[in-house]
């Protein structure tokens, strides 16, 4: 059976490498899971990284994940019972969520079996929701693709580096980093001043970090005329502010292209007649707005600013960073959908997750049967397309593609 393959190739890996445990162990609840389920057993606790270890090289789950928060009592039953310290700050990047499809993406249909490529869809304008076959909601299974990643690892760092450190002040040693193992990454953040953050707290960082209700005034000096406001080298918003203004203005061909983004036509004229000398000024943080008589200052700078900020905030999965009783998944071991490692990093930009994050041997092959699977990269080397056909591939190849619901390892594969 391919669990059972699954659980000794996951148990060779944990025999052979050392898992650090999470930081104060002692203190985390933790949650296992089976082939296909994530969770299937949580309210575990370890007392130390050797017993974690241990647990590890024995049981190979092929999930385990620990707690955001940290408890008194982290094996009690109830979350009453477990007696709440405190929970790190976690942010989470997922392809999935946030839709960021690719051409190259396969989509199934659960209901009817139908399945093809994203692409049928993007080429129509449309997102992958519903099946054209039978109408109900699709499964969209993502491969890897290298603009994907750079867009994902573009809103990672600018979260980091920013806001986190920039304009937050957290320390990068008290910032942790790590691949999710399938289609994303999670932002740790450790200081004892956001561990005691509450729900509340969370939500407006959150909204924040997106740029929801978002209020221009506080980024400018109104004891000046013109109005001193946000240079393009600021941190966090002032800074995306003023850059996503000089990006719009100086992209700006015609009029129409700032009335779109919300200003009236008046302000819009003037300002696109002279954007050229607009943009240089507030590359000085010196903002000559234009405004029609009796009109708040503000108001073209926030009708601008709102225009825009779809496209400025950070794509974030805000309901992993307010749910402080959540499980995520234990940097460097293996997530069982994918057999990749939900890998620490140090430095984004020179990780290649369908490389750098494969855990699982070449040997031994295995013979399966592919449904449908475009070309793509893993473990160095190029795969496919597949489309129903029968082939022998590596086992960590083997293992993705069944892992993804693309594949099969037969009964006679088996024999």
């Amino acid at each position: 059976m391919i669990e059972r393959l699954l659980t000794d190739a996951f148990r060779r890996y944990y025999r052979s490498h050392e898992v650090p445990a999470p930081p104060a162990i002692e203190q985390r609840e933790f949650g296992v899971g089976a082939y296909g389920r994530k969770i299937v057993k949580r309210h575990m606790s370890f007392a130390s990284e050797r017993e974690f270890q241990n647990y590890l090289k024995t049981n190979a789950p092929h999930y385990i994940s620990y707690s955001v928060g940290y408890f008194e009592y982290p094996d009690a039953p109830s979350m009453d019972e477990k007696h709440l310290l405190g929970a790190d700050l976690i942010f989470e990047f997922d392809s999935d969520e946030l839709g960021l499809f690719s051409p190259s993406d396969v989509w199934v249909c659960p209901h009817c079996g139908a399945k093809g490529y994203v692409k049928e869809f993007l080429d129509r304008g449309k997102n992958p929701v519903a099946c054209p076959r039978c109408g109900d909601p699709v499964k969209v299974i993502m491969f890897p693709d290298p603009d994907r990643e750079e867009r994902l690892k573009n809103e990672v760092d600018t979260l980091v580096k920013d806001f986190i450190i920039g304009e937050w002040g957290v320390s990068p040693s008290e910032v942790a980093l790590n691949f999710s193992g399938n289609r994303g990454y999670h932002v740790h953040i450790r200081a004892e001043a956001f561990r005691e953050l509450d729900k509340e707290a969370r939500i407006e960082l959150t909204e924040y970090i997106t740029g929801q209700a978002l209020d221009v005034r506080y980024f400018f000096d109104v004891t000046q005329f013109p109005l001193r406001g946000p240079k393009p080298s600021d941190p966090g918003w002032p800074g995306r502010v003023a850059r996503a203004v000089v990006n719009a203005l100086s992209k700006a061909k015609r009029v129409s292209d700032l009335v779109v983004l919300g200003m009236d036509a008046a302000s819009a004229r003037k300002l696109f007649h002279d954007r050229a000398m607009f943009v240089e000024s507030v590359k000085r943080g010196v903002w000559p707005v234009p405004t029609k008589r009796g009109e708040d200052i503000f108001a073209p700078i926030q009708r601008l600013v709102r225009g825009l900020s779809p496209y400025m905030g950070k794509e974030v999965d805000t309901n992993t960073s307010v749910d402080i009783h959540r499980l995520i998944r234990v940097p460097d071991t293996i997530h069982g959908g994918t057999g990749l490692l939900a890998k620490r990093l140090t430095d984004i930009w020179k990780f290649d997750p369908f490389k750098d994050a494969v855990a699982l041997p070449s040997r031994p092959e295995l013979e399966i049967d592919v449904d449908i699977a475009p070309e793509f990269e893993f473990a160095g080397e190029t795969w496919g397309p597949y489309r129903n056909q029968k082939v022998l591939l590596p086992l960590h190849v083997s293992i993705y593609l069944i892992s993804r619901g693309v594949a099969r390892w037969t009964l006679t594969s088996e024999s």
